[in-house]
């Protein structure tokens, strides 16, 4: 039988609860990747081709959870700066999994989703839509 993985639990928490997708997961690898450079979020968009809307929303959460600095000259500039050592600790710990393991990350990341009330609320909401019980709204 083959071995069964999973991401370590305290790297779970981490991405579950902070990270939350693999887009920003991404995101933010990417600005690890340049540690000691800032970047405007057009740049991160077309670095990643996702729209600049997209990484800006992206990069503007992941600096209110501490993962990133932020700084103001024409434009908002984010570089990789965690505030802490552990969590710095951490993120390489995902970035060595990310690269060995990704499905088990994608795993993980999926796995909240899946658990998270807005998404349930949201996709019973969308199932009842469907149902078309003859309702003024379709």
């Amino acid at each position: 039988m083959p071995e069964q993985r999973s991401t370590p639990e305290h790297l779970a928490r981490l991405l579950t609860s902070s990270i939350e997708s693999v887009e920003r997961l991404e995101i933010l690898l990417h600005l690890r990747a340049h540690r000691g450079k800032s970047f405007a979020a057009r740049s991160v968009a077309h670095a990643l081709q996702v729209s600049s809307a997209f990484a800006e929303q992206h990069l503007a959460i992941l600096c209110g959870r501490g993962f990133l600095t932020v700084s103001i000259g024409t434009d908002l500039l984010y570089g990789y700066q965690p505030v802490s050592a552990a969590i710095d600790a951490a993120m390489q710990e995902i970035e060595d999994l990310y690269r060995d393991r990704r499905a088990d990350i994608v795993a993980t990341l999926n796995s909240r989703a899946e658990r998270d009330p807005v998404y349930v609320f949201a996709n019973a909401f969308l199932i009842r839509k469907s149902d078309k019980k003859g309702g003024a709204d379709g």
